[in-house]
C-alpha cells in the first residue's frame, strides 16, 4: 500500500493532476498545488478525525479513484 500523507496516495494525486488540464503556468503548477493541498491542508483535517474512521474514508476515496481511472486513460 502506498503511503498517504493527507487522504490521497501519490498515485491518486497524479490521477488528479492528469485529469486537470489548465493552460500555461497553471498546468505547470497544478500538480504541486494538488500535492500541497492534500499533504498539508487535508493532512490537518485528517489529524482531527478519529483513527477508527480513516480506513472507511480511505476505502471510499479508493473506490472513487477506481471509477476515475478510465477517464485518465
Amino acid at each position: 500500500m502506498e503511503e498517504r500523507k493527507g487522504f490521497f496516495t501519490p498515485e491518486q494525486e497524479q490521477i488528479l493532476d492528469d485529469l486537470y488540464e489548465g493552460k500555461g503556468i497553471v498546468e505547470a503548477l497544478d500538480g504541486l498545488a494538488i500535492r500541497a493541498a492534500d499533504n498539508y491542508g487535508l493532512q490537518k483535517l485528517k489529524e482531527k478525525i478519529p483513527e477508527t474512521y480513516l480506513p472507511i474514508i480511505y476505502e471510499v476515496i479508493d473506490q472513487i479513484f477506481e471509477a476515475l481511472k478510465p477517464l485518465n486513460e
